[in-house]
């Protein structure tokens, strides 16, 4: 019996892109090879032959050969071609994929056969939910259903069922069956008491929806109440050792499938999900919480471009910011997110139910691409974007949103359509704004920068010279080395500014090792001190960062950690501090590309250029 259950599998295999494992060993035929759809192709490695017949899929995370029948998924083929134990390919992926490794103990043996359990109670559950939903009991919630104009037919197919409004109905036949209270406890299907009374069941008088993995095997339930004013609303399946909320997707299984030739939608809810995928569509959904990190891999591994579909009130609107806020780290340029936003007090069901699906597909086809969603969403903070000081926070953070994208090409197209946005939308300020700063001459020489006369020698510089943040061994601002010598005088800082700290960027090789040593030693408990991170960049090698921390010891005084200080305070300036800088390398890297097109003789990108100088300044003046 393997040590690893069948959750931690599902995650190992969930964060693995099976092109990328299998990519180690083929080349991928690029005449059959469909990479929008993460359809690839190859010789295969198992059989010699000339034309490519063997065929991964990156939504199903499996291979197969149609010439030899080799078939599997990314454990079967490190198994097959490194001559891998079952064990071993576990292992070599989940440290691919960052996952801490469970040992094999008596222990873990035993987890592993709990876990077989509890999907077996889980199992037997659904089934009782099924039966009960056609008897007597159960006509609420097959009225209900009609209402909602969900056939009969769909019933079994969506995983439907009732849980009657009794404490120990499941109870009873479950352990009727065999199983213990133990294990149902675990398997979430029952909840004990603060009072040390006997366990009862968890989900009473509510519609159920079976969730599935991604092999459609049952690992909990979602549950909604049929009482008019019934709270709460939804209930969702506690983690257990087969289940985490964050892992999974309502409908994956499904949705993954039917993604090869549709986008796939991510719903907020499961009624959402069933009426998406009655009208022809490929939806998912959330498990009761805001979409997570992992989430949204498992959606890209199906899908390049998830549309995010959300209700179009305000709690969709403020579920879409959030969403917006865990992808933009993630995002790339193979990897993205389309936005749909319904009209305001309609969700998917409403929509199809009154428009039919050529409502819901006409959206869906033509969907917000992201430098439009996030700067509407930038937009609708702000009340009064008619004076300039409200304009200029927008700029700021408009900039703060795009400086999120981890990839730098995607982040400078972003920016640049981003710019332009707001440009055309406030294209009336900018007109009339004075444009002493780019004055034709009469005279033209071979120089293009000859025909501009520039209002500062700071701007000439810049258009002459745009490539600043290029210059080789740029030095490093003080107020830089102070942002990250903080945490190392007062760790606490990094309790509330961990997020902060490891999305800080710099320029500097060093500095960033410097920043990831830091981080590293936070993340495993152990003191974080000067002699703690010395040793740690010791080990690792890292001249360039351990000759940074010997200047870091040889500071000033640390203008954010000082004796007496508030923490909360401390804090607050430290991450203020991160902000700013963040907020000026992104000016700068606006300023690069405005002083390109100058260069090039655009009037409006030297005009915008002087105002993001402007800008600068006054960052650096608030610093000061």
């Amino acid at each position: 019996m393997s040590r690893f259950d069948r959750a931690f599998l599902n995650q190992v295999l969930a964060r693995t892109s099976i092109i990328d494992v299998v990519g180690r060993k083929v080349t991928w035929d690029k005449k059959k090879t469909n990479t929008a759809r993460g359809d690839y192709w190859a010789c295969c490695p198992f059989h010699g032959e000339k034309s490519p017949s063997f065929h991964a899929l990156e939504s199903k995370g499996q291979y197969h050969c149609f010439g030899c029948g080799q078939s599997g998924n990314a454990f079967d083929f490190l198994m097959e071609t490194e001559n891998m134990g079952f064990s071993d390919a576990v292992e070599t992926l989940a440290q691919r994929a960052g996952i801490e490794v469970p040992k094999e103990t008596k222990e873990s043996q035993e987890r592993a056969s709990k876990s077989q359990r509890i999907m077996s109670a889980l199992d037997a559950a659904r089934n009782l939910f099924k039966e009960i939903l056609y008897k007597d009991e159960g006509k609420i919630a097959r009225s209900y259903l009609k209402s909602r104009g969900i056939p009969e037919i769909d019933w079994e197919k969506f995983g439907l069922g009732y849980s009657p409004n009794s404490r120990t109905w499941l109870k009873d036949r479950l352990t009727a069956q065999g199983f213990k209270v133990e294990e149902l406890l675990e398997a979430g299907l029952l909840r004990a008491p603060d009072d040390g009374k006997a366990p009862y069941d968890l989900y009473r008088g509510r519609l159920m929806f079976s969730i599935e993995d991604g092999q459609g095997k049952t690992i909990s339930f979602g549950a909604r109440t049929l009482e008019k004013d019934g709270m709460p609303k939804y209930i969702n399946g506690p983690e257990t050792p087969v289940f985490s909320k964050g892992f999974n997707l309502y409908r994956y299984n499904v949705a993954r499938a039917r993604s090869r030739d549709l986008p796939m939608i991510i719903s907020e809810g499961y009624m959402d999900v069933i009426a998406l995928e009655r009208a022809g569509f490929a939806a998912v959904a959330p498990l009761g919480t805001a979409l997570t990190e992992d989430q949204l891999r498992l959606a890209w591994r199906a899908c390049a471009r998830p549309i995010l579909c959300l209700d179009g009130d305000d709690a969709g609107k403020r579920a879409a910011s959030r969403a917006l806020e865990r992808a933009l780290p993630l995002i790339n340029a193979q990897k993205t997110l389309g936005f749909v936003t319904l009209p305001n007090g309609q969700d998917p069901d409403d929509l199809i139910r009154t428009g039919g699906r050529a409502a819901m597909a006409q959206l869906i086809e033509n969907p917000t691409d992201l430098a439009n969603f996030i700067f509407e969403n930038e937009v609708l903070q702000f009340e009064n974007l008619d004076i300039a000081e409200a304009r200029a926070k927008l700029r700021a953070d408009l900039r703060a949103k795009i400086n999120e994208i981890k990839d730098e090409d995607l982040k400078s197209e972003i920016r640049i359509e981003i710019n332009n946005l707001f440009d055309n939308k406030f294209h009336a300020q900018t007109q009339n704004a004075p444009k002493n700063n780019f004055v034709k001459n009469k005279k033209r020489g071979a120089n293009q920068n000859s025909t501009i006369a520039f209002a500062t020698d700071e701007l000439r510089n810049m258009v002459n010279s745009p490539k600043q943040n290029d210059r080789p061994n740029k030095p490093i601002k003080r107020e830089l080395l102070d942002i990250i010598c903080a945490p190392i005088l007062h760790p606490a800082l990094l309790e509330k500014g961990e997020e902060v700290f490891a999305g800080l960027e710099t320029d500097n090789k060093g500095l960033d090792s410097l920043r990831h040593g830091i981080l590293d030693i936070f993340h495993s408990s152990n003191a974080l001190d000067f002699s703690s991170l010395k040793h740690h960049l010791t080990k690792e090698n890292d001249t360039e960062a351990l000759i940074l921390l010997s200047r870091l010891q040889k500071q000033p005084i640390n203008p954010f950690v000082k004796a007496g200080i508030d923490v909360d305070l401390m804090f607050e300036n430290w991450s203020l501090a991160v902000e700013k800088y963040m907020s000026k390398r992104a000016l700068a890297k606006d300023a690069e590309e405005l002083a390109v097109r100058a260069g090039a003789g655009e009037e409006d990108a030297l005009l915008l250029l002087s105002q993001l100088v402007s800008e600068r300044r006054r960052l650096s003046s608030e610093n000061d």
